[in-house]
């Protein structure tokens, strides 16, 4: 069962598997570096824009991101 840090893991090594950086994310995303930082680390949770953005640039699902395995099972996805 993924936890909220292999969650966080999962948003970090998609965004180097793209070979980016927290700024280039950023800047494609339209945020701040330091926000996506903090989401990153888990002080910010995304809005639903800003997460849809993140999974639309780096051509992922946005629950493969977001969402722990419990809830996508809960939900059946």
């Amino acid at each position: 069962m993924a936890t909220e840090m292999q969650v966080r893991q999962a948003l970090i090594n998609a965004r180097k598997g793209k070979r980016m950086t927290q700024e280039q994310l950023a800047e494609a995303v339209g945020i701040t570096r330091a926000y996506l930082a903090n989401i990153e680390r888990g002080k910010h949770a995304p809005s639903l824009r800003v997460a849809f953005e993140i999974a639309r640039v780096l051509d992922r699902k946005l629950e493969d991101l977001f969402l722990e395995d419990k809830v996508r099972k809960t939900h059946g996805m």
